[in-house]
């Protein structure tokens, strides 16, 4: 399960995949997961705050377990 994790989580800090959520019309983007993230809500000065959460080993990690995640493909698309 750690290679999946590592695996997923080098994708999102290459680029390669994005993690899952949506921009608001003042251009801030807001995670789908976001019960899994703890870090300040998005704003004018900070607008990608919770993307960058998104983009860490320990969120994967929680996406795996919270979503009971066995295969690669499975983490991307919750990711």
């Amino acid at each position: 399960m750690n290679d999946i994790i590592k695996k997923v989580y080098q994708m999102l800090k290459d680029r390669d995949i994005h993690p899952t959520g949506k921009f608001d019309s003042g251009g801030r983007w807001y995670a789908a997961n976001s019960d899994l993230i703890n870090v300040r809500s998005p704003s004018r000065s900070f607008p990608y705050s919770e993307m960058s959460a998104c983009r860490a080993r320990k969120y994967v990690k929680a996406c795996a377990e919270k979503f009971d995640c066995k295969t690669e493909a499975e983490l991307i698309a919750v990711v």
